[in-house]
């Protein structure tokens, strides 16, 4: 029986995206689109790793992330997070060199602090941070790294 993957992401093209190249890997991808959802298909589903976006409605990843490692059913359950931030955050970077005004330096410093904690903080730290844009080969070899096949 393949090992379940869910990939918990607002925008749909990325979830089919991932959940063809999982398939294609040798698993059976789950799909849900917000952090609400997506805990429900832990529950229901009960899959072998979870991809979370970080910025998703409803239940950020951030959130769904510290929630599972929190619950002694999901503490051990891998996780791989996705974030577009810091490509994001470049862009606006860039964006605003050749202006007086720097749109959005409080929300880009929090979410670079945010993503900092988790990564150096032990007890709530993912199993990898994936950055987007996604390679689907690359996903896969990693998952496979974490869970096998």
């Amino acid at each position: 029986m393949a090992k379940k993957v869910l990939v918990v992401d607002d925008d749909v093209n990325t979830v089919r995206f991932l959940s063809v190249a999982l398939e294609e890997g040798g698993y059976e991808p789950l799909g849900a689109y917000d952090g609400k959802e997506g805990m429900e298909k832990i529950k229901s589903e009960n899959p072998d790793l979870v991809i979370l976006d970080v910025m998703m409605p409803k239940k950020s990843g951030f959130v769904l992330f510290k929630q599972l490692r929190k619950d002694e059913n999901y503490k051990d359950l891998p996780v791989v997070m996705l974030t577009g931030v810091a490509d994001s955050l470049d862009e606006l970077d860039a964006q605003s060199d050749d202006t007086f005004e720097r749109p959005y330096d409080a929300l880009r410093e929090k979410f670079r602090k945010i993503i900092k904690e988790m990564k150096e903080d032990a007890l709530v730290k993912p199993d990898l941070f994936i950055d987007k844009p996604i390679d689907p080969e690359e996903v896969v070899e990693k998952i496979k790294q974490l869970i096998g096949t």
